[in-house]
C-alpha cells in the first residue's frame, strides 16, 4: 500500500527520501541504530488520524496533534537533534501525502506547518489549510466545508471523517488510520493478556496484545477455518498438545483452555511467554482482515527455532494482502528471508542511514561463498558499502 515513504528530522532519521517499502521489510541493525524510530513514524502518522485523546504521560487526556506529541515527550523530543520541524511523506499510488510538524518562532508550540494530498497523475485538491482552518473540497473539487481541524488534528483526519469527501481519498486516510505497530506487546505475569476478558467481539488485535483472548474467541466464532488452522499449527510445534477452545466462566468472561494428549488442561496464566507471543503473531498475521501496513518490534523474541520457521512462512502469506515491518537481532531468523526483504540501519555520525542488503555491492558473489547468517555474524551485513 505505501510504495515509498520520505521522512525529515524524526528523532535520529535526518533524512531519508523515497525510500522504498516491499511487502516484507525486515528491519535489522545494532541497538540505537533506529529501528524503533521508524517503526514510530508510521505510529505516528496513525495516530494523527484517530479520532480519540490520547495521553501524556502523566495520565492527562490531551487532544489531537498536541496528544499525539505529548505521547512521544513534545516535538523537541522527536525532532532530530536541533531542529524545530520534522516531515513525514508516503506514496500509496495514486495518493502521495505530506505533513510537516514545527514551530514557526522559537518558544511557540509545535504546531502544523504544511499538509498535502495530491494525486501522482493528475492536479486535484482534496483540502487546503487556511490560517488555521481546513477547506474541504468533495470529489467534483468544490469547497464544501470550512471549519476548523477536529481536536486539533490533520486535514487528513478530517476529510477521514466527512461522509462528502472524495471517496477514494477517504479510503487512503483510512487505510491509513488501520495502521497496526505492535511496539510493546506484554506477556508478564502481571500483564492484562493472561487474565479473562469480556468478548467484545473485537478481531484486531491491540498492540500490546491485552485483547488477545477476546480476538481469538472472536474469530474462532466468525472464521471457522481459523480455529482448525490454529489448532493445526500449535500440533506441528507442541507434541503432546490436543487442543485449543475459548470457554466462558460463571461471570461470563472468555478464557484460553489448553488442553493436551493426556488430559492435562491448562488456562493463559499458566502458558510460557513464548506461547502466548506466538498465539499474538497468529493473531495478527491469519487474521482475516488484514490492515494494509504491520509492523512487529522484536518479531522473533521468547520464540523456539521451530517457531521461528513458521513465523516466516505466516510472513509470506500475510504479505500477500498486507505489508509487514519487523525487527529482529536474529541472524537465523533474517537469514529465512531474501536481499531485497532485509534492510539494514546503521547510526553513522549520529544519523540513521538506511539501506537494503540486496544494494551490497558483488552480493551475487558474497552469497556465492556465503550465507546471510554468516555475512553478518562476519560483520559484513551491517558494514558501511
Amino acid at each position: 500500500m505505501i510504495e515509498k515513504v520520505t521522512i525529515k528530522n524524526y528523532k535520529s532519521i535526518r533524512e531519508l527520501t523515497d525510500f522504498e517499502l516491499n511487502p516484507i521489510n525486515i528491519l535489522i541493525g545494532a541497538n540505537n541504530s533506529g529501528k524503533s524510530n521508524f517503526l514510530d513514524v508510521f505510529s505516528f502518522l496513525r495516530d494523527t488520524l484517530l479520532d480519540e485523546n490520547l495521553q501524556n504521560e502523566r495520565g492527562v487526556k490531551i487532544a489531537g496533534l498536541q496528544g499525539v506529541l505529548q505521547k512521544r515527550g513534545g516535538g523537541e523530543s522527536i525532532c532530530f537533534h536541533g531542529e524545530q520541524f520534522f516531515q513525514i511523506g508516503c506514496l500509496g499510488s495514486p495518493f502521495s501525502y505530506l505533513l510537516e510538524v514545527g514551530k514557526k518562532q522559537p518558544n511557540r508550540y509545535y504546531r502544523i506547518c504544511d499538509e498535502k494530498l495530491s494525486l501522482t497523475n493528475a492536479e486535484k485538491k482534496f483540502f487546503d489549510l487556511e490560517n488555521g482552518t481546513v477547506v474541504l473540497y468533495n470529489e467534483d473539487g468544490i469547497n464544501w466545508s470550512s471549519k476548523g481541524p477536529s481536536n486539533g488534528g490533520t486535514g487528513l483526519g478530517c476529510l477521514l471523517r466527512h461522509d462528502r469527501a472524495d471517496r477514494h481519498a477517504s479510503d487512503f486516510a483510512k487505510r491509513l488510520s488501520e495502521m497496526r505497530i505492535y511496539d510493546r506487546i506484554h506477556t508478564e505475569m502481571w500483564s492484562p493478556i493472561r487474565a479473562p476478558k469480556v468478548s467484545k467481539g473485537e478481531t484486531i488485535l491491540d498492540e500490546d496484545g491485552g485483547n488477545l483472548v477476546g480476538v481469538l474467541h472472536q474469530l474462532s466464532q466468525v472464521q471457522p477455518k481459523f480455529l482448525s488452522e490454529l489448532n493445526s499449527l500449535l500440533k506441528i510445534l507442541f507434541r503432546d498438545f490436543a487442543r485449543i477452545s475459548f470457554p466462558s466462566n460463571e461471570r461470563g468472561e472468555i478464557l484460553i483452555r489448553w488442553e493436551d494428549a493426556n488430559g492435562q488442561i491448562a488456562n493463559t496464566a499458566q502458558l510460557s511467554d513464548g506461547t502466548l507471543k506466538f498465539l499474538c503473531l497468529i493473531a495478527i498475521l491469519k487474521n482475516p482482515n488484514l490492515p494494509a501496513l504491520i509492523g512487529i518490534d522484536e518479531v522473533d523474541a521468547n520464540l523456539h527455532p521451530k517457531m521461528q520457521v513458521i513465523l516466516a512462512g505466516m510472513f509470506e502469506e500475510a504479505a500477500l494482502h498486507t505489508q509487514i515491518i519487523a525487527t529482529t537481532h536474529n541472524p537465523d531468523f533474517v537469514s529465512m528471508f531474501g536481499p531485497d526483504e532485509i534492510v539494514i540501519l546503521q547510526q553513522h555520525k549520529g544519523e540513521t542511514e538506511m539501506r537494503r542488503f540486496s544494494t551490497k555491492g558483488a552480493l551475487e558473489l558474497w552469497l556465492k561463498h556465503f550465507t546471510t547468517r554468516k555475512l553478518w555474524l562476519m560483520g559484513e551485513l551491517e558494514s558501511r558499502w
